[in-house]
């Protein structure tokens, strides 16, 4: 019994193997027999190719709960969105590019969100008070804000942190470098750089470039750079370098040259022709490792109601996207790259009306 119970086993053992070797052998051949064409193009299907001439966008908000507004800021922060400040000049425009600015409102109120869809009031009273043409960028792990101008303050230079978003430091009160709004503040080389700007009440514009370690102390790299003096303008990090685009100076003369960096000081004229219009008020963000341009003011008179994304993987080389964005066209909106997406809030139509709609790139 013993002897017969160990053949059957053994039996048994040599038709598993037997069988196991069909099977691959056969499933090996099945693949073979599968052109390398179809292989190829299954793998494709399995991952989402980006085309970014075919960025396209869809409302994610016409309406928010946040009133309508312009010159705001928005930061991408502990996984949240977080905006705050700006104006609305609604019910304010006594014609046409004629706004009661000191009689609109500027806020001082601060909003979250998690989706982007929903969004919660922090408070509406931030210490730094009303303010417009609000900086706002994530630092040590802490939003850093310059806020601007208010129509209670003036243009001012203090600077503000928080770890929370809710509890506000006034880390510096007055520091060094002269008062600004229309500004630019990023982080750059583990330091902050705040880049030209314009004071109204002097009727100065600036083409300096300042640097700090902390936040607190401030150095200027810059008097002086080789740009034109300029205010709403754009500057961005990228490829390890800064990069300055567009603007407007107080004779209304609009730019559209692109300047880049590798430290702030020695600035290099990388085109003073693209293939886009002159801008000032724009957006430009970086996303899928290329700089994007992001809307313009859409008037007759200034290019014949222009709406458009343009994108490049270099700097020096542009494309446009295929189908311009559904949104009005519009300066002084705010973008910001979140869950993978571009976002755009806000800003001001051509029209002379505020907005508070939200965009969503797809």
């Amino acid at each position: 019994m013993l002897i017969g119970g160990r053949k059957n086993l053994i039996i048994i053992l040599v038709i598993i193997i037997i069988g196991l070797g069909l099977y691959f052998l056969f499933n090996h051949f099945n693949q073979a027999l599968v052109p390398k064409e179809e292989v190829v193009e299954e793998e494709i299907s399995k991952a989402e190719v980006f085309d970014p001439v075919l960025l396209d966008w869809e409302e994610v908000s016409s309406t928010v709960p946040w009133p309508p507004r312009d010159s705001h800021s928005v930061v991408v922060y502990q996984n949240k969105l977080w905006l705050m400040g700006g104006l609305n000049g609604n019910d304010f425009v006594t014609k046409p590019g004629v706004v009661r600015y000191g009689e609109a409102p500027h806020f001082s109120d601060i909003w979250v969100s998690e989706d982007g869809i929903d969004w919660n009031l922090v408070t509406d009273g931030a210490p730094w008070g009303e303010r417009r043409s609000i900086q706002s960028v994530i630092f040590q792990d802490k939003i850093l804000v310059i806020p601007g101008w208010g129509p209670w303050t003036g243009t001012k230079n203090d600077i503000w942190s928080s770890e929370d978003g809710v509890h506000w430091n006034l880390i510096n009160a007055n520091p060094n470098f002269p008062p600004r709004e229309g500004h630019q503040l990023i982080v750059f080389k583990d330091k902050l750089w705040l880049i030209g700007g314009v004071n109204y009440d002097k009727s100065e514009v600036k083409n300096d470039a300042w640097s700090s370690e902390d936040g607190i102390n401030w150095s200027e790299v810059t008097s002086s750079a080789p740009w034109r003096p300029r205010w709403d303008h754009e500057v961005v990090l990228f490829k390890d370098e800064l990069w300055l685009i567009g603007g407007m100076d107080l004779n209304d003369n609009v730019f559209s040259e692109i300047w880049s960096s590798e430290d702030g000081e020695n600035w290099f004229l990388v085109t003073d022709s693209p293939p886009w219009l002159a801008r000032q008020g724009h957006e430009t963000i970086v996303f899928k490792d290329r700089i994007w341009i992001l809307g313009r003011l859409d008037e007759e008179s200034q290019g014949g109601g222009k709406n458009d994304v343009w994108f490049s993987e270099d700097g020096v080389n542009w494309e446009k996207t295929k189908k311009d964005p559904p949104w009005e066209g519009r300066e002084d909106h705010t973008a910001a790259v979140f869950q993978d997406k571009i976002w755009v809030f806000g800003g001001m139509t051509a029209e002379w009306v505020w907005k508070n709609d939200i965009w969503l790139s797809r």
